[in-house]
């Protein structure tokens, strides 16, 4: 089976390219759509799997990251959106795109409440951008996307990534297995808020959110930017370990979970693998 992935690009986003490859290499057929394209022809999400918002700078970050391309996704794409979401489909945000889905409210969306807007992902508590390799634990999540108890050493790369939110809706996420990523030290610990650990300060460690369904991912890390070994910041470190060992250092790594495990759920295999 072959199923579709479509990433959106525009106004700023800039991971579409490696994104896409990240979908074609765990075996989607991937294609990019501005999204002003899409908005011309919406009907292409009835033959679309996967939808994905890759990250960047949509529109400078001018009116506070991912505001304006939601409300462009809004006003010209909501009934298709929210039809998309309904049917057994994944949806996918990324860093940029991660704040953009829940301006939409397409996560967390208690109680299935699409539309309505629950968290905000805002200004990292250092007041400066973060770009380094972190550590985040799959929490227990029926999510999809994600194989729960795993660890992944992936990049992140944004100045406002830090989920809040009321207390009362934390506990909702705790309580309804919401909370898909948290930040961790090296050694497995929670990060419990300390710095570069929790690269923003995001409340409760959070990384990432689904919707109820899990079928929905909101996460600030950059898999795709995080899929092969001599993308890592400790490649040459690994890569002398596995030579001293007399081992083969894999080619991918642990960003490539995550679109393997969407592959795996349309029950598709990467083009490279025996059919």
């Amino acid at each position: 089976m072959t199923a579709k992935s479509l990433v959106l690009t525009g106004y700023g986003i800039n991971s579409e390219e490696e994104t896409s490859f990240a979908f074609e290499t765990a075996g989607f057929n991937s294609q990019i759509r501005h999204i002003n394209d899409l908005a011309e022809n919406p009907n292409e999400l009835n033959d679309v799997q996967v939808l994905c918002i890759p990250g960047g700078f949509s529109y400078g970050d001018d009116t506070g990251s991912g505001n304006a391309f939601a409300q462009k996704m809004r006003l010209t794409l909501w009934d298709h959106l929210k039809k998309f979401v309904e049917r057994d489909t994944l949806t996918l945000g990324i860093c940029n795109g991660c704040q953009i889905v829940a301006n939409l409210g397409l996560a967390p969306a208690i109680d299935k409440k699409y539309g309505e807007r629950f968290v905000a992902v805002t200004h990292n508590l250092t007041a400066r951008y973060q770009c380094r390799f972190v550590d985040v634990a799959v929490q227990d999540t029926n999510s999809p996307w994600l194989t729960k108890g795993t660890k992944l050493h992936i990049p992140v790369a944004h100045g406002e990534g830090r989920f809040m939110m009321a207390d009362e809706t934390l506990k909702t996420l705790k309580d309804m297995k919401q909370i898909a990523l948290r930040f961790t030290k090296p050694d497995g610990a929670m990060a419990n808020g300390e710095f570069p650990f929790n690269p923003n300060g995001a409340m409760d460690d959070i990384a990432g959110i689904t919707d109820p369904t899990g079928r929905v991912l909101a996460l600030m890390p950059h898999p795709e930017r995080g899929m092969f070994n001599w993308q890592r910041d400790d490649y040459a470190t690994l890569k002398d370990r596995a030579r001293r060992e007399g081992k083969a250092l894999p080619e991918t790594t642990d960003g490539i979970q995550i679109f393997q495990n969407a592959a795996q759920y349309f029950g598709i295999k990467a083009a490279n693998e025996a059919a």
